[in-house]
């Protein structure tokens, strides 16, 4: 399952409640032309089928099923770059 750093669940918490009042971070997968991506996107509520996951600090991530699958292992974190935005990262464990 994946892993959520406190930092990544309190920014993501925030942009929820910011966004539309509560939900989550949706993490989706994409496979276009060949190249496959995760996708991320603020969403009010989960979809059928999607995992959820809950950070310590709260924040909640939507996984859809091929995302989920490929996470199953990894770590969520998330940085403030040098202009002030916030990336985020997935790492092994």
């Amino acid at each position: 399952m994946l892993n959520i750093t406190h930092a990544a669940g309190a920014v993501i918490g925030d942009l929820s409640r910011a966004a539309d009042g509560g939900g989550g971070l949706r993490i989706g997968w994409s496979d276009r032309d060949g190249v496959q991506a995760l996708t991320l996107a603020v969403t009010a509520h989960p979809v059928a089928r999607e995992e959820v996951v809950t950070a310590p600090s709260g924040g909640r991530v939507f996984l859809a099923p091929d995302a989920a699958h490929y996470l199953r292992d990894k770590l969520l974190d998330v940085r403030m770059d040098v202009d002030g935005c916030f990336r985020f990262s997935i790492n092994d464990r």
